[in-house]
C-alpha cells in the first residue's frame, strides 16, 4: 500500500487496486492508525491527489483497473 499525505490535509491518502480513494486521519503526534481507513466521497478538489496515487501505484505495479 502506498499512503500519501498531502500538507494540510491532516490525513494520508490511499487507493485500491481499483483505484477506490481513501483516506487515513493523521492524529497530532503524526501516527496513524489503519483501522481508522475510510472510503472518501468524491470532492473535485481531490482530483489531483486521486491522479498522483494512480500514477504512483501504476508504477509499483498495485493498480489493475483498465
Amino acid at each position: 500500500m502506498i499512503l500519501y499525505i498531502p500538507e494540510g490535509h491532516g490525513c494520508a491518502y490511499s487507493i485500491d487496486t481499483e483505484g477506490e480513494l481513501f483516506y487515513t486521519p493523521l492524529h497530532a503526534d503524526n501516527t496513524l492508525y489503519m483501522e481508522e481507513t475510510d472510503v472518501v466521497d468524491y470532492e473535485p478538489e481531490l482530483q489531483e491527489i486521486h491522479e498522483h496515487l494512480i500514477a504512483m501505484n501504476k508504477v509499483a505495479g498495485l493498480y489493475f483497473k483498465n
